[in-house]
């Protein structure tokens, strides 16, 4: 049995897409992990700054630090178990150069600036690396941003204390959405 060159040069294309969409399945498995992870933090820290408003920026920072841990060790779990392929380090250290931008802003201008528009640049800058992550990974980050830029522009509106309790629902429930979502979508494929 012989193969025509179409016949094996569409085999190749094949083989190539099913390569495509497993990448794209367990690097969508990844981020749900750390969607879901951060969404729940997310909550807590907005939770303890609406019941305990004195442990805000020591919790913020120790819900910030066990974020950045556990995210790191899932992206290093995920490296470990596919040791061979090529990595692309951009987008990581693009989201790491942003969030460090922002905790060293937030961090600066706290005590000086209203505490309404902290509560919305931290979350509007997370938003805003997902929608730069959707240049290089796919459109549903670009849209899911933009969701939870939209939702966080909203509870700009809201007065005390409502706005946290806004943003905790509004930050937490984009992130793990966005997390069970992109589950669902790496299982379908």
């Amino acid at each position: 049995m012989t193969l025509e060159s179409r016949e094996a040069l569409a085999s190749l294309q094949d083989i190539a897409d099913v390569e495509k969409r497993t990448r794209e399945a367990m690097f969508y498995s990844g981020c749900s992990m750390i969607f879901i992870l951060w969404g729940v933090l997310v909550a807590c820290g907005y939770g303890l700054s609406f019941w305990h408003p004195g442990w805000t920026r020591i919790g913020w920072l120790v819900i910030s630090i066990v974020g950045c841990v556990l995210t790191a060790l899932i992206v290093a779990m995920r490296l470990r178990s596919r040791p061979g392929e090529a990595r692309d380090w951009r987008i990581i250290s693009a989201m790491v150069a942003l969030m460090i931008y922002g905790a060293g802003w937030s961090w600066v201008l706290g005590p000086v600036i209203p505490r309404h528009l902290i509560y919305a640049f931290q979350p509007s800058l997370v938003m805003l690396g997902m929608v730069l992550a959707g240049f290089w990974v796919g459109r549903f980050f670009v849209a899911l941003g933009l969701v939870g830029l939209a939702l966080i522009l909203i509870g700009e509106t809201q007065s005390e204390p409502w706005l946290r309790l806004w943003m905790a629902v509004a930050q937490s429930g984009t992130l793990i959405v966005g997390g069970l979502w992109l589950r669902r979508i790496g299982l379908a494929r």
